[in-house]
């Protein structure tokens, strides 16, 4: 039943596998056949037995007194079928010498005995199918011919269960179910001891999965089923050790840590692969591995797979061929996990996310043009979660867009809350790159700015990912959909990266953010001033609004004021506050007192 396993281990691992678990079903199946041979061979008594080296358990009976459900080998009747793998057919058994003097005969149970041996393809003896009376019976060879083909369908029927959710259909390996329940019988084993599970990822999927939609399915499967081989002969893994099939395109070993070293060794130096899909096409395939050291009877064995995929993961990130499962770098990725979770149940509740808003300032008249609105989350047991943090979560998920629309939502509502209180400014909204690219985006924001009793005049869109945006025709797209419906445009951080100015003829700007970097060094720094300063001077020429960021001191606004930058935020303006202390803030007009101090 399992490919590269000793005999000995095979009957174990196979009565294990059997015995492990409550299987009605199977049970059932096996008493139709033990009724089945008995009618056959016009005796009254049958039962099923599972065999090891040790032990016989019965698994099913039917016109039999109660029999013990575990018997040592050596005290059964069986015993003689499973030792010569052949079939038994005793008419009397009180005039067989290797019977009369077991309990059953002398007490006269069981007269008539036959037993057929249950094998595995490969003719290892798993179990027996017997027949029994309390009478001698004389059955003739068409009624033995048809038991012994009824005891061979019971075997079919037990390997075929067993490798139902047990092998992989397409490699033919043991799968990871087969993994699972040697690891739980290590946990039972007499003797605890360390094992190294490694787990390969051999082949890149979705890749595959891309070159079967012109290949066609059948040329990918060929290469998935010659791989296991392949790895097998570059590991140098001996018979008795079985390879996996973890997962489509990803395969296992499982060993002693006092045996692992060398295992280890070839993971972390396997060559590349040159795969042939067809005659003339051929791909390179890139081994990682992740692996750990446990001992089974500490760990469930699911979350020995789970460390081990983390490990591999984590090769897969770093590029690397082999990494060990680091318990530290885990738990923080659990932490971010957990974390994530939380987020989307804080999108769902009332009282955890907020806004706050920070303004901006005309550096020419002093007067506040708007605020930019920024998230703020504060979890029940962390507190507040960076922004950062919030952003870092979410990208990569479909959270993303939820955050979203919740920023949406809430900015409008404060922007109705403004309106009725005779506040005009406009609300900056920051849009990443996955945002835009949802088809239909603009028309779908115009639609909630005009139901809320808006304009687009008071929404201003800051486009986040500027390099990530110009990848995506669709998020192109949208973003001339949602100039044309009347929307300005920022484009943020400006002068972050090396290549800002071709953007600013692909993008539809109206403003352009200064990022922090570009000028936190003008007070001090002769380049940096030169730098800011023809950067400023260029933009205003190509008829952009500017904005500076993070402006944090006076000398930097004056400085800024004096290049021709038209608006700043920052620190030395304004934290960013509430609703409420917004209006606090236009009632002060504090902002106007401090820029007119710069002239």
């Amino acid at each position: 039943m399992f490919s590269g396993l000793n005999r000995s281990d095979t009957k174990k691992l196979a009565t294990l596998e059997l015995l492990r678990q409550e299987d009605k079903p199977r049970d059932r199946t096996l008493d139709e056949f033990a009724w089945l041979a008995s009618q056959l061979m016009g005796v009254s008594g049958s039962f099923v037995t599972i065999v090891d080296d040790q032990f016989q358990y019965i698994k099913c009976t039917r016109n039999l007194p109660p029999l013990a459900t575990k018997v040592h080998l050596d005290e059964t009747m069986c015993q003689h079928s499973v030792h010569s793998s052949r079939a038994i057919i005793c008419n009397d058994t009180r005039r067989d010498p290797r019977f009369a003097s077991h309990p059953q005969v002398t007490n006269g149970t069981v007269i008539f005995y036959a037993a057929a041996p249950l094998k595995t393809h490969k003719g290892d003896v798993f179990g027996t199918l017997c027949l029994t009376d309390n009478q001698p019976s004389c059955p003739n060879q068409l009624q033995i011919d048809q038991f012994l083909r009824v005891a061979k369908l019971t075997s079919e029927y037990l390997q075929s269960w067993y490798s139902v959710g047990r092998i992989d259909p397409l490699t033919g390996l043991p799968n990871r179910v087969s993994m699972l329940n040697e690891i739980n019988r290590l946990a039972f084993s007499d003797v605890p001891e360390p094992w190294t599970l490694v787990i390969f990822d051999c082949i890149d999927m979705p890749r595959a999965y891309e070159l079967s939609r012109y290949l066609g399915l059948a040329a990918v499967e060929k290469m998935l089923r010659s791989f296991g081989p392949l790895l097998r002969l570059r590991l140098n893994l001996t018979e008795a050790t079985p390879l996996y099939a973890f997962a489509t395109g990803r395969y296992a070993v499982l060993v002693k840590t006092d045996e692992a070293s060398e295992l280890l060794e070839k993971a972390r130096t396997i060559p590349h692969t040159q795969a042939k899909i067809t005659g003339d096409i051929e791909i390179q395939l890139q081994t990682h591995a992740g692996y750990l050291t446990f001992e089974p009877r500490e760990i469930p064995g699911q979350e020995v797979f789970r460390r081990g995929v983390s490990a591999l993961h984590e090769a897969i990130r770093q590029d690397t061929a082999l990494v060990e499962f680091d318990p530290v770098m885990d738990d923080k990725r659990n932490t971010d996990f957990r974390l994530l979770y939380d987020l989307g149940e804080a999108i769902k509740s009332s009282d955890q996310l907020y806004l706050v808003y920070q303004p901006k300032i005309s550096l020419h008249t002093g007067k506040t043009e708007g605020v930019e609105a920024l998230l703020r989350w504060n979890h029940p047991e962390k507190g507040n979660v960076p922004p950062s943090t919030i952003v870092a979560l979410a990208e990569r998920t479909t959270l993303m867009a939820s955050l979203t629309q919740w920023v949406i939502r809430r900015a409008l509502q404060q922007l109705q809350i403004w309106r009725a209180q005779g506040i005009t400014i406009p609300v900056s909204l920051n849009i990443t790159v996955s945002d835009f690219s949802r088809s239909g985006f603009a028309r779908q924001l115009a639609d909630m700015v005009t139901f809320s009793g808006l304009t687009p005049n008071d929404i201003r869109i800051e486009c986040l990912e500027t390099e990530k945006v110009l990848e995506s025709q669709t998020a192109l797209l949208e973003l001339d959909n949602l100039k044309a419906l009347g929307f300005k445009i920022l484009l943020d951080d400006f002068g972050a990266g090396y290549s800002n100015i071709s953007y600013l003829r692909r993008i539809p700007i109206d403003i352009i953010k200064l990022d922090r970097s570009l000028i936190n060094q003008i007070t001090t720094d002769a380049g940096s001033q030169i730098i800011a300063r023809n950067i400023i001077t260029m933009l205003k020429e190509l008829d952009y609004l500017v904005l500076a960021e993070g402006v944090e001191d006076k000398e930097t606004a004056t400085i800024l004021r004096q290049f021709g930058c038209d608006e700043a935020q920052g620190y030395y303006f304004a934290r960013p506050m509430t609703a409420e202390q917004i209006v606090e803030w236009l009632d002060r007009d504090s902002a106007v007192e401090m820029v007119l101090t710069l002239h």
